[in-house]
């Protein structure tokens, strides 16, 4: 009756499992099919945002609360669209979640501050160059550049440290098989009411043992981890807003810069919950995938992992390297855009 119970839930997870890879696999497939229709959508209702951000910031002069209020919403909105589209701080964040251990709560912070960082950089980039030092746009768009650059060279640098951590870890991994963790210290006959009938343990626990598994994070990892996630942080949030920079710059010119202000906040706001609701996926996918793995009594080894976060640091190298030679580039093809020298 057992080995009967035992197929039918065999039978039952089986099932389970090719009924989710069908499901997933169909919402991939018509997200795969109607993804350049909610594109194009959302780049027409961006225009018309735009449309109406000018407006409105035009009659802040006349209706203040009224035009300011309504001009947040539309910000909020715009920063919702505007990040559905394609960008390089989603295919980084997307890469580390699906690559790296990170909790649900890590993910969400990461996406979180990354947004309101690419907001308030915009804002900051305006006050400082237009209004403190009341230099030109001329100024203002090489100092982005700059920053845009910073940004880019984060990314390399995050692709350059995921590629140590897996390598280090590898060595570890080697360097703790090829020596014996426990040592027998005494031993004597199983059936002895002695106090020394226990084999001791080691008291200098590490956390890799000689299995090849990690079971506890050391104090130097979670410290390389924080700063792993720094670096994501910065390497997202570098790069200015384009969006808030043109709504700061407009209202700079018509003189209500502080609505202007309100607007870009509120449009990092949107922009970070749809980051946030794309890293929610991610997250959510790579754990499914994860326990499809363990219901299967698939083990995972650790050299998995390492190949993993090497593949991951290789994606961030490249990805760095080819925005940063995009940027060259069109600044090469393109010379009225570029930072000329007085």
């Amino acid at each position: 009756m057992s080995v009967i119970q035992t197929i039918n839930a065999s039978r039952l997870k089986i099932m389970g499992s090719v009924l989710l890879l069908v499901v997933i696999a169909g919402v991939s497939y018509q997200i795969y099919q109607y993804w350049p229709l909610w594109l194009k959508t959302s780049v027409i209702w961006q225009r018309q945002l735009n449309l109406s951000l000018t407006e409105l910031l035009q009659s802040t002069q006349e209706q203040p609360f009224h035009a300011g209020l309504l001009l947040i919403g539309v910000s909020f909105l715009y920063g919702l669209l505007h990040a559905i589209g394609p960008g390089h701080g989603k295919l980084i964040i997307t890469t580390y979640i699906a690559t790296q251990p990170t909790q649900l709560k890590q993910s969400v912070v990461l996406s979180l501050l990354a947004s309101l960082l690419q907001g308030l950089v915009a804002i900051v980039l305006v006050s400082v160059i237009l209004i403190i030092f009341q230099l030109s746009t001329r100024h203002l768009h090489m100092i982005g550049q700059y920053s845009e650059k910073l940004s880019y060279a984060f990314v390399i640098l995050l692709g350059v440290l995921c590629c140590f951590k897996a390598l280090r870890q590898g060595w570890k991994i080697r360097q703790k098989k090829a020596a014996s963790v426990l040592k027998i210290q005494s031993v004597s006959v199983l059936n002895s009411t002695k106090p020394n009938a226990v084999i001791k343990p080691p008291s200098n626990v590490e956390p890799i043992c000689g299995c090849g598994h990690q079971h506890v994070l050391a104090h130097h990892q979670l410290h390389t981890n924080l700063k792993t996630q720094a670096i994501v942080v910065l390497s997202m949030g570098l790069r200015p807003c384009s969006g808030a920079l043109l709504v700061l710059l407009f209202s700079y010119v018509i003189g209500v810069y502080q609505w202007g202000i309100l607007a870009a906040l509120a449009m990092a706001v949107g922009t970070a919950l749809t980051i946030c609701a794309i890293a929610l996926f991610v997250y959510s996918m790579r754990n499914v995938a994860t326990q499809m793995v363990k219901s299967k009594g698939f083990t995972w080894s650790p050299y998995w992992g390492i190949a993993i976060s090497l593949c991951a640091g290789v994606i961030f190298i490249l990805l760095g390297l080819l925005m940063y030679q995009s940027l060259i580039l069109n600044e090469v093809v393109s010379p009225l855009l570029a930072p000329r020298s007085r």
